[in-house]
């Protein structure tokens, strides 16, 4: 097992009792962004965690509800997109003082937006809508004429569309998911919606979906049940390979919850937390021969956010760090320690406790009491 400590820790001066959503980086290798409860979008220093801006105190004027980033080949640094429940799409360019807005884009009936993808190459950024009078809607726009959407797909989903991915590496195919439990692949080239659906996937209630590579796709749902589906062909009629189902990773990886995967240049790992034994660990996803979990290369951050929930992370190749946030109210920035690979987790509870009592970063607030709402049994579905 790897171990990574925490190296510093901080509550980027939110308010008290704020939870931390989403992280994504804002000027790769210099800084990142966050999004939180209190409705910001602030952008902290990548070494020291101390706040560089705030570039927007709202956000969104009912709160925002995800982030991204807009970045490909040919676009500047610095972009990126946030969606919110007041059915905006915002474009923020965070080397600008102003704290406006780019560009803003509207869904219909200002459905609240729950999920986002972009591809900048095309110059397109897609939503995910929650269920608004029967209708949950997959929205299309092109930035140049942001105005009106581009396209629009309505009937593929009947509940919150809590997931959006493109293709690797075909620039028109997207993948959605959603609460009613299906998984849809789309050609985006096609606007007849029925004729665009390549793929329909059942799995239940998706929490997070994506492609693991150009011919595979995984499923996880809000229950911890994970599976990986083959890409289909619509001119190949020839009975594939079946999906591989794992079911509840709770029992199969011994956690309480996923986070996410996490892709690099080391492949793919699946973040499962545990807040009972306060860990949150990587777990490889390997291919071959078939795809599967190896539990014998865990990468474990020790101490983890405590008893409060990780909501998501971020790797930093460069820097050879990764950065989580929580429930807490917290961001933290991790380091492999080869040394403590070892140790057993009560030493490693007391060696965090120590590096956070040497930043000069507000105290975690492991002691205060977790108010009882939906947020803290439901956290990835922002309500």
């Amino acid at each position: 097992m790897l171990a990574f400590r925490p190296v510093a820790s901080s509550s980027l001066s939110l308010p008290s009792g704020s939870y931390i959503y989403s992280l994504a980086a804002a000027l790769p290798g210099l800084s990142l962004a966050a999004i939180s409860s209190d409705d910001s979008l602030r952008l902290f220093d990548v070494r020291s965690l101390q706040v560089v801006s705030v570039t927007a105190g709202s956000t969104h004027e009912n709160g925002v509800t995800t982030l991204t980033e807009y970045s490909g080949v040919g676009t500047e640094p610095g972009l990126l997109v946030t969606g919110g429940r007041d059915g905006k799409v915002r474009l923020w360019d965070v080397r600008s003082a102003s704290g406006k807005p780019m560009l803003e884009m509207t869904t219909a009936k200002n459905a609240a937006v729950l999920s986002l993808a972009c591809r900048a190459e095309t110059n397109f950024i897609v939503a995910g809508t929650e269920l608004v009078s029967s209708q949950a809607a997959v929205v299309f726009w092109d930035i140049r004429s942001p105005r009106d959407h581009r396209l629009q797909y309505v009937e593929s989903h009947n509940d919150d569309v809590t997931e959006l991915q493109f293709h690797p590496t075909q620039e028109s195919v997207l993948l959605s998911g959603s609460t009613d439990g299906l998984v849809n692949v789309y050609d985006m080239t096609i606007t007849d919606e029925d004729d665009a659906v390549l793929q329909v996937i059942n799995h239940g209630s998706i929490h997070h979906a994506g492609f693991l590579s150009e011919h595979a796709i995984y499923t996880l749902s809000h229950d911890e049940s994970f599976s990986i589906h083959p890409t289909t062909d619509p001119d190949n009629t020839a009975q594939g390979p079946g999906p591989i189902r794992f079911g509840d990773l709770r029992q199969h990886l011994s956690c309480e919850y996923v986070v996410q995967t996490l892709t690099s240049g080391q492949g793919t790992h699946l973040a499962a937390g545990n807040t009972t034994e306060k860990r949150l660990d990587l777990v490889p996803l390997m291919p071959n021969p078939q795809w599967q979990f190896d539990q014998s290369n865990v990468s474990r951050l020790l101490g983890a956010h405590g008893e409060e929930i990780i909501r998501s992370l971020y790797l930093d190749e460069q820097w050879g760090s990764i950065f989580t946030c929580g429930e807490d109210g917290l961001v933290r920035a991790w380091k492999p320690d080869d040394a403590s690979a070892g140790q057993d987790d009560q030493g490693a509870a007391h060696q965090e406790e120590a590096v956070t009592s040497n930043t000069k970063m507000p105290q975690a607030k492991k002691d205060r009491k977790k108010p009882k709402d939906e947020k803290r049994f439901r956290p990835y579905h922002i309500k």
